[in-house]
């Protein structure tokens, strides 16, 4: 399970052209740090009735066997949220984090645990992982069949 809380129910992926929209930018935005490291992004999102999920990969598109770093972003969703605002906002923790990321050549800062944090006002919670998201979601889909 990716999502922080305990659900009972499935997630509703987002729009596929929104979670497109956010990996080209990082793809775009990151370009010369990316070819260097011979990695690329993917992108993740879905909602459930009280959270928002969002992951983002750094992996090799030519090897599976590449440990990927995932920055995993978890936030409480209420009546008030705002949406669109929200999600502007966390795309810009997530350059944060690859900021920094790819500032250090020896960066290993993982978070298997989830820790809280906020960013331009919102708090959320985040985790840093080596998973592999693609293959963990087509293990689940391989599961619910």
């Amino acid at each position: 399970m990716l999502s922080r809380k305990e659900q009972t129910t499935q997630p509703i992926a987002l729009p596929k052209e929104w979670t497109k929209k956010v990996c080209d930018l990082l793809n775009e935005v990151y370009e010369s740090q990316c070819n260097d490291v011979e990695k690329t992004f993917e992108v993740y999102g879905s909602t459930y009735a009280d959270e928002f999920l969002f992951i983002t990969s750094l992996v090799s598109p030519k090897d599976d066997k590449i440990t990927p770093v995932s920055y995993f972003i978890s936030k409480d969703l209420d009546d008030s949220t705002e949406a669109e605002k929200m999600l502007d906002d966390l795309v810009d923790s997530i350059g944060s984090f690859f900021d920094v990321y790819f500032a250090s050549k020896d960066w290993s800062d993982y978070q298997a645990e989830w820790l809280e944090a906020e960013f331009k006002g919102h708090k959320f919670f985040y985790k840093i992982s080596r998973e592999n998201i693609g293959l963990h979601l087509m293990a689940d889909n391989l599961l619910n069949q």
